[in-house]
């Protein structure tokens, strides 16, 4: 086993540089210690991180039995309600499972870490060359056993550790009403502890363990020192895996990646032909469609010539409809019944006067109407109109009409 450098790292790394490490030797026993910016990093094989206990959320969730590949999905689905973003915003690491008393699900414990967060902290380690192997959450690295809850407290926090498989970040600016809740829950749970004992960090400030005792109703004792680094020796969970997993950058790598080069390579080729394909098939319809169109129109109209057919039979319904008394599509109630409909229910209170012209129809718009008239405009130049803002001062106009097919 070679030279290990633990990193404690905080919610403000990097923005503030500095963290507190350990260099530990081939036994586990720490060789050297301090707290410096990463260019004071001692040399070492391995580069692991202790994650600060804000940065990490413990649930214990039930979660049906299913297969492997299925466990993202159950985990995403189970802890939905249990927190305030999307799960797929999350990376989520099953640090224990267990069956639950039904038989039919098992109660695992998630830790929960914001998927960003751990890539900004992976990718900083990268690009100072320490990538890490492995990264622990605070909250499994702090004391605990099975006979008292322990109380972690370091100047970056503290973590409350009820069992080995639970641990919760708690604010120290408010422990002990914290501690309180959490005591008060265990009682009415019939889980209450016997005592809860408290481990400072090296140098740190005890809080005043009289008033948390009279708070919680519980015993409160000072235990052996708090060093961070000690837990990560005990079997805990490694939230690198899945995208994060650690990838050995050895002389091997080249080859290593190969094979998966070769098949991306192919799987790209393989998506341009066909793309490419379906660009070639799309124009050949296109150019059929365009050739009937033309086809209608030289049947119905033989004497006339087909430039832009499509608008020219365009151009024929609306002096039909004009020869029969009926609305042509640019007269201004047609023209008006499309802003109408664009404008939605801002269009009651939003027009305050129209103007209709030469074909073009002048909306002055008011209130909401005139706050969303960019939108406006993009929605009716889809349809096929021509539309344009004018801006009068304070005031908004709408300006409107149909393509001249002339």
């Amino acid at each position: 086993m070679s030279t290990r450098l633990l990193l404690a790292i905080d919610e403000q790394w990097p923005a503030r540089t500095d963290c507190p490490w350990v260099l530990l030797g081939p036994d586990g026993k720490p060789l050297s210690e301090g707290q410096s910016e990463p260019r004071h990093w001692p040399a070492a094989a391995d580069c692991e991180v202790v994650l600060g206990g804000p940065q990490c959320l413990w649930l214990d969730v039930p979660l049906p039995r299913g297969a492997r590949r299925d466990l993202p999905r159950l985990l995403a689905y189970a802890l939905e309600d249990r927190l305030l973003k999307d799960p797929d915003t999350q990376h989520l690491t099953v640090s224990h499972r267990r069956p639950a008393d039904d038989g039919e699900r098992d109660l695992a414990g998630v830790l929960v870490v914001s998927r960003e967060r751990l890539r900004q902290v992976v990718a900083q380690l990268v690009a100072i060359g320490r990538p890490p192997r492995r990264v622990m959450a605070e909250l499994q690295t702090a004391p605990a056993d099975a006979d008292a809850w322990h109380l972690a407290v370091s100047p970056a926090g503290a973590i409350l550790r009820r069992t080995p498989g639970s641990g919760l970040a708690l604010d120290t600016d408010i422990l002990g009403p914290l501690l309180a809740q959490q005591a008060a829950s265990a009682r009415a749970a019939n889980a209450a502890p016997t005592r809860i004992e408290v481990h400072l960090a090296p140098g740190c400030a005890s809080p005043d363990l009289a008033a948390l005792q009279a708070e919680t109703a519980l015993e409160i004792r000072l235990a052996d020192a708090y060093r961070w680094w000690q837990g990560a020796e005990r079997k805990t969970a490694n939230l690198l895996h899945d995208e994060f997993a650690y990838r050995d950058s050895g002389p091997g790598w080249a080859g290593k990646l190969r094979p998966a080069l070769a098949v991306g390579t192919t799987a790209l080729a393989v998506w341009l032909l066909a793309n490419v394909g379906e660009v070639l098939w799309m124009k050949h319809r296109l150019g059929q469609i365009d050739q009937r169109i033309e086809r209608v129109y030289t049947t119905t109209f033989p004497n006339s010539p087909a430039v832009a057919p499509a608008a020219q039979m365009l151009q024929q319904l609306n002096q039909a409809r004009a020869r029969h008394g009926l609305l042509r599509d640019d007269d201004a109630l047609a023209l008006l019944a499309q802003a109408a409909e664009a404008l939605g229910t801002d269009a009651a209170g939003g027009i305050a006067a129209l103007r209709f012209e030469d074909g073009r129809l002048d909306l002055t718009l008011a209130g909401p109407a005139a706050a969303r008239a960019e939108a406006v405009v993009g929605l009716l130049t889809s349809r096929g109109l021509l539309a344009d803002l004018r801006q009068d001062g304070a005031t908004t106009h709408l300006l409107l009409r149909r393509e001249n097919l002339q």
